[in-house]
């Protein structure tokens, strides 16, 4: 494989891991169990009141992300104005569910958005980063949400120069699994999709989208998410150095 496309959260990033150890942290500061999930779900319930609700969607910016990004991007000033507003009921209202002390939620709201900034890798990234690399592999990363957040993360986690191009979908305009976003990569390097490779942990969008697009797909099982039996993946890993054996196709 010449190019391959990487996703970010989940796939290079720990996203999901991270934040539910924010938010058990803070729900034992409080003395409650069970905040990561209430939390979750009424973040979710919320989220799809919003106004701007369908944009995100498309381009992949998940409710929970909404409790700790900046939105600092230009354009995006009505968002940071609905932001506090909506963490404060979040976690008032999750806090009211399970029993905790409501009146702390904007105190809550504020440390998670101040403890989430955390950005590890998976232990085996820089590894298979490097190896693609020895190859002469052109990297691409392919990745949903808002664009100050998500060039936070990739600053953050210390991969600012690791990729040949970025493509978020905040910035273009579309998401995964729109398969004009993969067929932007593929323009950019004079690539054919027989000689690309998409991989990611979420098989809607980045398994799906690569199958749509016409590139091999690698599902990277973090264990969070379930197998989709409707978008098949050439190749399942738990590991990214088991992809490795793409190199050679």
């Amino acid at each position: 494989m010449k190019l391959w496309l990487l996703d970010l959260d989940d796939t290079l990033l720990m996203d999901h891991q991270v934040s539910e150890e924010v938010l058990n942290h803070l729900g034992q500061e409080v003395g409650v169990e069970g905040l990561p999930q209430e939390v979750r779900k009424k973040a979710e319930g919320f989220f799809q009141e919003a106004p701007f609700y369908p944009w995100a969607e498309r381009i992949g910016h998940s409710a929970l992300e909404a409790l700790w990004a900046r939105y600092s991007t230009p354009g995006l000033e009505s968002l940071a104005e609905w932001a506090w507003p909506f963490r404060e009921r979040v976690f008032r209202e999750a806090l009211q569910e399970i029993g905790g002390p409501a009146e702390r939620a904007r105190e809550l709201a504020e440390a998670f958005f101040a403890e989430r900034r955390r950005y590890p890798l998976f232990p085996e990234v820089p590894g298979f980063l490097e190896a693609l690399r020895a190859k002469g592999s052109i990297l691409v990363l392919l990745t949903n949400g808002v664009p100050d957040l998500q060039r936070e993360k990739l600053f953050g986690a210390g991969l600012g120069e690791a990729f040949s191009l970025v493509l978020i979908s905040g910035e273009v305009g579309l998401g995964k699994p729109d398969p004009r976003l993969f067929r932007m990569a593929l323009c950019a390097f004079g690539v054919g999709p027989e000689e690309a490779v998409m991989v990611g942990d979420n098989p809607e969008r980045d398994v799906q989208g690569a199958l749509l697009a016409g590139l091999r797909a690698v599902w990277v099982d973090r264990g969070h998410r379930s197998k989709d039996p409707r978008y098949p993946a050439h190749l399942e890993v738990q590991d990214l150095r088991e992809a490795l054996a793409l190199l050679e196709v």
